[in-house]
């Protein structure tokens, strides 16, 4: 069973760095290689990226469709020159407010036998 934690490291960060890539190489022609140092990722990575050979997960991007006009917002300040420790704060708040929903709990629900009337997260039900 996947802690709630281990389904944002492994499938909700690495969708939005891979549409963060994406964003600032197509819409600000940034290279490679300055994505990756304003992301703090690998050039590899930021090349699985933008090829579309990992990174994007579908179904996230279906269940959070936030996910688009937050990464528009970050892009943009990050191609602003917004500061790392910035960029840590607010993509992790976003990650910890996509986390209290209901969408979340149910697509954490996918991933191991947990019961359907799971409270490990929230001891009353999740926002909408």
């Amino acid at each position: 069973m996947l802690q709630p934690q281990e389904v944002v490291v492994a499938k909700l960060l690495p969708t939005i760095r891979a549409r963060l890539a994406q964003e600032l190489l197509r819409k600000y022609d940034m290279k490679q290689v300055d994505v990756a140092k304003a992301l703090g990722i690998t050039q590899a990575a930021v090349s699985h990226y933008n090829t579309k050979s990992r990174g994007v997960d579908q179904e996230i991007l279906r269940r959070f469709p936030e996910i688009s006009g937050f990464v528009d917002d970050l892009a943009a300040k990050i191609h602003a020159g917004l500061p790392k420790s910035q960029q840590i704060a607010v993509l992790n708040q976003f990650c910890m407010d996509l986390m209290q929903t209901a969408r979340f709990c149910e697509y954490h629900k996918r991933f191991g036998d947990i019961d359907p009337m799971c409270t490990a997260c929230f001891p009353n039900p999740p926002r909408p």
